[in-house]
Parts: structure tokens; C-alpha cells; sequence
């Protein structure tokens, strides 16, 4: 799989993942709530003004799905974070942000495996957080 070039291609990566986290198929729905809250390199974005949180190791493949992601044998952490951080800036985290997404999680899993995470914050083509709406996400 080829790691993503620009924003867009995350962009598109996030919209999919969304669409995994509200499906109703629950092997989708499984699989995505069992990545964001296992995962230790976290994406931060909004949906409709609210934050939302994806596994930075979904986002970074070019035109991800479930079954390439599974299927994604040839994968060097060290280059995909390294690529991602090219694109997106430096991972951060703070209190706030460990806050938003323990209430994030809460909605999907009773308990959130305790694991040092880092976040990266997207921001769109204006310098603000990404915030996808309705209509982006069809």
C-alpha cells in the first residue's frame, strides 16, 4: 500500500474511517472502535464541531479501506509516522486532549486500554481544525 502524499488523500482516509465508526455492520463498526482505542498514534479532527479521533496508522495509507488495512502486510512504523508528521506537523499531547479522548472512547467501550498515546491535530486548507461536516461525509 502506498503511504498518503497530501492532506486530501488523509482527508478522504478520515471520511472513510467515519464511515466504518457509524456503520451498521457491526464487523466495521468492531473493527474501527477496536483500532482508535488500541491505537497509540491518534489523528484528531472535528465532525460537526466535535472532536473526533481516528488511528493515525488507517489515515496514512492512500485510499484505505478495512480489508487493505487487515490485508497491509509491509508496513514500517518509523516511515509511516515520519510521512504522516510531514503532512500533518508534530504530535502533541496535553491534558485536554487525553480528556477528549477518554470521553471520545467512553461512547464506544467501557474501558480504554491504558497506553501512551500521541496526537496529531489536522487543520484544513485555512489553517483551522479540520472539521468535517455533513455533506463531506455524504
Amino acid at each position: 500500500m502506498n503511504l498518503v502524499k497530501k492532506r486530501a488523500d488523509i482527508v478522504d482516509n478520515l471520511v472513510a474511517f467515519e464511515a466504518l465508526m457509524t456503520s451498521s455492520k457491526k464487523d466495521e463498526k468492531d473493527f474501527a472502535v477496536n483500532l482508535v482505542t488500541n491505537e497509540d498514534a491518534i489523528i484528531v479532527y472535528k465532525v460537526n464541531g466535535e472532536n473526533h479521533f481516528a488511528p493515525v496508522r488507517f489515515a496514512a495509507f492512500k485510499s484505505n479501506t478495512m480489508k487493505d488495512f487487515k490485508a497491509n502486510k509491509d508496513f514500517d512504523d518509523k516511515k509511516t509516522l515520519t510521512t504522516f508528521t510531514g503532512i500533518v506537523g508534530n504530535p502533541f499531547v496535553n491534558g485536554l486532549i487525553l480528556e477528549k479522548f477518554a470521553e471520545y472512547t467512553a461512547l464506544f467501550v467501557k474501558k480504554t486500554p491504558d497506553i501512551v498515546r500521541k496526537y496529531w491535530r489536522i487543520k484544513d486548507e485555512r489553517g483551522k481544525n479540520l472539521n468535517l461536516t455533513e455533506k463531506m461525509l455524504g
